[in-house]
């Protein structure tokens, strides 16, 4: 059984050796060294006849390991692992003072003591810190002198002063390092937000010259058109005599294609216009059910082509609406124009109705078409995109139309819903406001 050792003072050393002791311990930077002369100090100035200091590994301050002993062989290799709590000598870094335990063995790892053994902590484990170790003293009395344990409390006090500055050394070197990383991170973030800076402008000018690009080719492409134009309908119109009728086809197929290029070059011209900032708006009050009926007669000649069933259901109670006639107009002939395109066969129904709650009208252009892949459904949306981009596609056009139709409904406070699945035929909806705010 262990007990509480009851201090006396058999021999006491000079007051001159613990002065030495201690000056050396103020001089001893390494764990090591401080216990081998802890050691030693007992073993001259004291009757222990065996020590054992165990104090925390420096690599891992979960354990404590032996750093210098006497009389105690075989201790090559052992660790001391403190979450073994159950173990005899964790247990006596709990105890506040020193413990007496009868000859023999003690513990697993250590040789029997030949003459008792007393168990001694160095001290308790701060926050965050490992304890201090442990001092185990054998000697040939049953009592302890009271320099072991004045020498215990000067070793704990050093040894945690040493971990603590150990501590201190790895957290200035860990907090040099991460700071050298970040200054590192941090250029390198500012070098990376200079290149994008700079790329960013170089992007923006670019974006610019290409829009004015188009835009002077669009008008300088335009003029010349607009006239090829206008001198085929004088010849169609017979204002040099009646054409022949092969003349009268070929005058037909040249209007037909230039008026085609006409809106390619106007839908390049309204996209430039758009990102350019530069489309202005006409807002007016208008009625739908007539800018409907309007749309529908101006594409006729298409429609009687397609031999399609199209329709209009137009509730003639709609309120009016106060927007860019134009605009609203431009959207619709391009929904119903691209109906008319995807089409072979069946029907196209223009849908309108008007959601009270939130003030919104809704136009729809429902067909019976190829239908659009839920996959592809967001690519049509994008400038100079369709499903298939290949130059052996089956059907024309440049691939502006439904980008012009999103970016023209947004700048109405309103926009372009799509519903539609492949050979399901789709449903192209503009929800536009009762009323769009001024620019």
């Amino acid at each position: 059984m262990s007990s509480i050792a009851a201090l006396s003072t058999p021999l006491t050393p000079s007051p001159e050796a613990r002065l030495a002791f201690s000056e050396l311990l103020l001089g001893c930077d390494e764990a090591r060294t401080c216990a081998e002369a802890a050691v030693s100090w007992l073993m001259r100035h004291t009757q222990a006849e065996q020590v054992l200091c165990l104090a925390p590994d420096e690599s891992d301050s979960h354990c404590l390991v032996p750093l210098a002993s006497s009389g105690m062989p075989g201790l090559e290799g052992f660790v001391l692992a403190l979450h073994e709590t159950r173990h005899p000598l964790v247990e006596a870094l709990q105890w506040n003072e020193p413990r007496w335990h009868p000859p023999g063995p003690f513990a697993p790892e250590l040789p029997p003591s030949r003459g008792g053994l007393y168990t001694l902590s160095l001290g308790r484990a701060s926050p965050g810190a490992p304890p201090p170790g442990l001092l185990l003293v054998s000697s040939g009395s049953a009592e302890l002198s009271s320099d072991v344990k004045w020498l215990a409390t000067h070793l704990g006090t050093h040894l945690t002063r040493l971990y603590k500055g150990r501590q201190l050394t790895r957290l200035e070197a860990a907090s040099s390092e991460l700071a050298a990383r970040v200054n590192a991170a941090t250029e390198e973030l500012a070098t990376q937000n200079e290149l994008l800076r700079r790329q960013a402008i170089q992007l923006e000018q670019a974006s610019a010259a290409k829009s004015q690009f188009l835009a002077n080719m669009s008008h300088e492409l335009r003029t010349p058109l607009n006239a090829i134009l206008g001198y085929t309908n004088m010849l169609l119109q017979g204002v040099n005599g009646e054409p022949p009728p092969a003349q009268r086809r070929s005058l037909s197929r040249i209007d037909s294609n230039g008026r085609h290029l006409l809106e390619i070059i106007n839908e390049i011209l309204d996209i430039t216009r758009i990102e350019a900032g530069r489309m202005p708006l006409h807002l007016s009050e208008f009625r739908l059910p007539e800018l409907i009926q309007e749309v529908m007669a101006e594409l006729d000649p298409i429609i009687v082509r397609s031999k399609l069933a199209v329709s209009a259901a137009v509730d003639p109670h709609l309120p009016a609406v106060h927007s860019d006639r134009q605009k609203v107009k431009q959207i619709l002939v391009n929904l119903l124009s691209n109906a008319l395109k995807f089409t072979h066969e069946g029907s196209i129904k223009v849908k309108t109705s008007y959601e009270v709650a939130t003030a919104t009208l809704h136009i729809s252009v429902t067909d019976t078409g190829i239908g659009i892949d839920p996959a592809h459904q967001e690519k049509i949306w994008e400038d100079f995109q369709q499903v298939d981009n290949s130059p052996t596609r089956p059907y024309g056009g440049t691939g502006l139309g439904l980008s012009i139709c999103r970016r023209l409904a947004a700048m109405l406070d309103g926009r372009v819903a799509l519903e539609s699945a492949v050979g399901q035929g789709s449903t192209f909806t503009l929800y536009l406001p009762r009323r769009a705010r001024r620019p």
